[in-house]
């Protein structure tokens, strides 16, 4: 599978993928200190079993993979690069909620709008390929970057709960943003990349 945007390409895991997602699971990279920092580093062995399951997706045969796509590879169409992934995870499986994911774990790519674009084609898919309502993602106030991400996107901040990482010598809040599918479908025109 290829979603293809204006600057960025989702797409399936390859094997040959392994050197650059060994590479971008690093856990010295700096993309750690965005993603629930407050939960402690990464260890070699958390990123190994990552790592593990990408290259078992990658080894799947098209139609072992699953519909829709549990996480895609986030390529810069720029330079042919492997830079991130977009994820999705069930909050509730049981009332259909969705909560969404994505990572730039190529600091060298950040602030060039990748995220943006590709969490917008993320967010089409998905509401193409079920029958969701909404969307989400959850983050915390000292990801500026994610916050952003959802604001470009018209994701609406749905619950903030004040002071509820207690972190780093400071204290966060903690956010989550979502879409409604008639929400998406009416700022479609906005993203051309993404199609009507």
């Amino acid at each position: 599978m290829k979603i293809t945007g204006t600057r960025v390409e989702l797409r399936d895991w390859t094997v040959a993928d392994d050197p650059r997602v060994r590479s971008l699971l690093d856990p010295a990279r700096p993309w750690h200190l965005t993603n629930g920092p407050y939960f402690g580093p990464p260890t070699a062995e958390s990123m190994g079993a990552m790592r593990a399951g990408i290259l078992a997706l990658a080894a799947m045969g098209d139609a072992d993979r699953p519909d829709p796509r549990g996480m895609l590879a986030v390529v810069d169409r720029a330079d042919d690069v492997l830079v991130g992934a977009v994820s999705w995870y069930w909050e509730s499986r049981e009332t259909d909620w969705r909560r969404l994911g994505i990572g730039i774990h190529d600091e060298a790519y950040w602030g060039r709008g990748l995220a943006t674009e590709a969490m917008a084609l993320w967010t089409t898919y998905l509401f193409d390929a079920t029958d969701a309502l909404r969307l989400d993602f959850a983050t915390y106030s000292g990801n500026e970057g994610m916050i952003g991400v959802g604001r470009r996107l018209g994701f609406v901040e749905e619950g903030r709960f004040r002071k509820a990482r207690r972190w780093s010598g400071g204290v966060h809040d903690s956010v989550v943003m979502g879409v409604l599918r008639e929400e998406w479908d009416a700022r479609r025109p906005a993203w051309p990349a993404i199609g009507p």
